[in-house]
């Protein structure tokens, strides 16, 4: 039976009161549709959201928003925009991926399989002792996870960060390369100093809607990609030849 417009504006009026902090009104209007409201209050309904506050990350593709659930922990709320996606670019990352095949390639059933699909390889990376965000809950385009930072202040992006001991952090972050290929069966396909945190001098992977199994057709090259991308950076402060760490990390 579908809902009576009442029900479904007393819906999105208790929801837009929860919403605290967005003074832009340009990222209020694109990331706040309708139906990112509707599924906000079903999440909230849940107990998985009790306040939404200010915007933490911006991008192109999604927005990130510091939150809390009903017991006043700290989570981040991921919303993706529906409108202004590149499909194309987000379909070879599902396509050739086994685990994502029944899905509508529309522009909603896209960004839903790209969600869930980010909740299960965060799923997947925490049980092979990877260091990512703990995957809270998902709905349609919106997915919650814990919060990487201090109250409503993320924690820095590698590229800012001054390491004590660039070494010891980049073994760090080879083995979790290393546990994702092997132990997980997943390449992270975006690996760089913008997608690792750093928290309490521990790095902290994030963004997994793109990475892929090992035999999506693609896997190669965007292992390749992550390798080269760290190794460039780190590079700038330690002595590293790429093809050594690509052997030393898929030598499984």
């Amino acid at each position: 039976m579908k809902e009576s417009f009442y029900g479904q504006e007393e819906k999105l009026e208790k929801i837009r009161k929860r919403i605290k902090g967005v003074e832009n009104r340009r990222v209020g209007s694109e990331v706040f549709d309708q139906s990112t409201l509707l599924t906000l209050y079903d999440l909230a309904n849940r107990g998985n959201i009790w306040v939404l506050n200010g915007v933490v990350k911006t991008g192109k593709e999604a927005n990130v928003f510091h939150g809390e659930d009903k017991n006043g922990n700290s989570i981040a709320i991921k919303i993706h925009r529906v409108t202004t996606r590149d499909y194309n670019a987000m379909l070879k990352y599902i396509d050739g991926d086994r685990r994502f095949k029944n899905f509508r390639r529309n522009k909603r059933g896209i960004i839903n399989t790209w969600v869930r699909k980010e909740y299960k390889n965060l799923q997947r990376a925490i049980a092979c002792n990877v260091r990512v965000p703990v995957p809270v809950a998902f709905k349609n385009n919106v997915i919650l996870m814990e919060f990487i930072g201090e109250s409503n202040v993320p924690a820095v992006m590698l590229k800012d960060y001054v390491m004590k001991n660039p070494t010891a952090m980049f073994n760090t972050i080879k083995r979790y390369v290393k546990n994702l290929y092997c132990s997980c069966n997943l390449v992270h396909a975006d690996l760089s100093e913008y997608n690792i945190l750093i928290w309490n001098d521990v790095p902290v992977v994030i963004d997994f809607s793109q990475a892929v199994i090992r035999e999506h057709p693609r896997s190669e090259e965007f292992f390749k990609r992550d390798i080269t991308n760290l190794v460039r950076f780190f590079s700038k402060y330690i002595e590293l030849e790429e093809e050594k760490v690509l052997k030393s990390i898929k030598g499984c």
